[in-house]
């Protein structure tokens, strides 16, 4: 059987041993008392190797210093206007020309739920982009 060690007075970073702590848990606990007078319980293991050395002060005042700390303020950059489409030839978003033997026309379409909606071929842009412009209107 081995002999059993006490820690009692030892001295572990700011943590002093008091006493053996009454816990029903695997390993030997010991309660301690750190050097800004709160008491703690801690694993033998944990104070024989450096792990626990503090009542977690230190880091509780660390924590409040980065807290209090004035926040950077940051920008957003400003936002350029929206480019004009060009690859469907009109401009406009939903409307592309068709080239007809009849003549040019203007085909306006929107997407619902990933499908796209088809609103009509009309003889003038202007309908198209109005026609579009309703739909955006009723669906979104």
């Amino acid at each position: 059987m081995k002999k059993r060690i006490d820690l009692t007075g030892r001295q572990f970073g700011d943590l002093t041993v008091i006493a053996k702590a009454d816990v029903k848990e695997k390993g030997r606990f010991w309660t301690c008392e750190c050097s800004c007078g709160k008491t703690v319980v801690a694993k033998q293991a944990d104070l024989k190797n450096q792990i626990v050395t503090t009542c977690g002060h230190e880091e509780a005042a660390e924590t409040k210093k980065v807290v209090t700390k004035p926040a950077v303020e940051k920008k957003a950059p400003a936002k350029k206007a929206p480019a004009k489409k060009t690859t469907n030839g009109t401009g406009y978003v939903g409307v592309s020309k068709v080239e007809l033997k009849s003549g040019t026309r203007y085909k306006s379409s929107i997407s619902v739920d990933g499908k796209s909606k088809h609103l009509g071929t009309f003889d003038t842009l202007e309908e198209a982009v109005k026609a579009r412009q309703e739909a955006e209107e009723m669906y979104r």
